[in-house]
């Protein structure tokens, strides 16, 4: 279910302590062997249509209790959209649990900072995996001065950049033999593109040039 290493995910709704469920953004997470790179746009026909809600990068974490059919895991966020809670809040790790749901779809349940209410909350949230043909290739790039990642999961990438207040990322679909960009924010040109076809040398741990930087391939490989 959720703990397979490689998927693709949209969000269908979250819904705040009790709340009605609703869903105000076109969400796209890459969960890539261990780590995870996240984007949130707010849908047209909602305060703020087409900034960007939420953007991250971070490493996924199995916590103790977590089975197969109800995975418990913790988000360690490396790059973050969002600013730091006020500091009179109690910090809260981001962690999930998660079950599966008649539908297959998968609830996730948990609490965390709502920056639309300054609060800390409880949260029910729907997830929906996208289909990833066997065979498709994935792989996580990370730049080498730690600020900057690229994800990619079969025809769906990722990349993000940040640096001190600065949050840059962008969304890309393949379409046939070219990728075409879907969201763009902030300085996205600090994140190129993703290989359309991975090159063949590419080894976990290899370091690569990709634009005007070099990166480490932190994974890689085929569905």
């Amino acid at each position: 279910m959720v703990a397979d290493p490689v998927r693709a995910s949209t969000r269908v709704s979250i819904a705040w302590s009790g709340a009605p469920a609703q869903e105000d953004t076109d969400t796209l997470v890459l969960t890539i062997n261990g780590y995870s790179l996240d984007l949130r746009v707010v849908l047209p026909g909602h305060a703020g249509a087409g900034t960007l809600d939420w953007g991250t990068v971070g490493l996924v974490v199995e916590l103790e209790g977590s089975t197969p059919d109800k995975p418990l895991l913790r988000w360690d966020n490396i790059l973050d959209s969002h600013p730091a809670p006020p500091a009179d809040l109690e910090p809260l790790d981001d962690v999930g649990s998660f079950s599966a749901l008649p539908n297959g779809d998968v609830l996730e349940t948990g609490a965390m900072f709502n920056p639309k209410t300054a609060r800390n909350e409880p949260y029910d949230e729907v997830w929906r995996r996208l289909p990833v043909p066997a065979g498709a290739a994935y792989f996580v790039l990370e730049r080498a001065d730690g600020r900057a990642f690229v994800g990619r999961v079969g025809a769906l990438a990722l990349g993000a950049w940040s640096e001190g207040a600065q949050y840059a990322a962008w969304r890309d679909e393949l379409d046939g033999s070219a990728w075409r960009r879907v969201y763009a924010f902030g300085e996205a040109g600090n994140v190129p593109a993703a290989p359309v076809e991975v090159p063949a040398e590419w080894r976990k741990d290899a370091v690569v040039t990709l634009g005007e930087h070099t990166w480490t391939v932190r994974t890689v490989g085929t569905v």
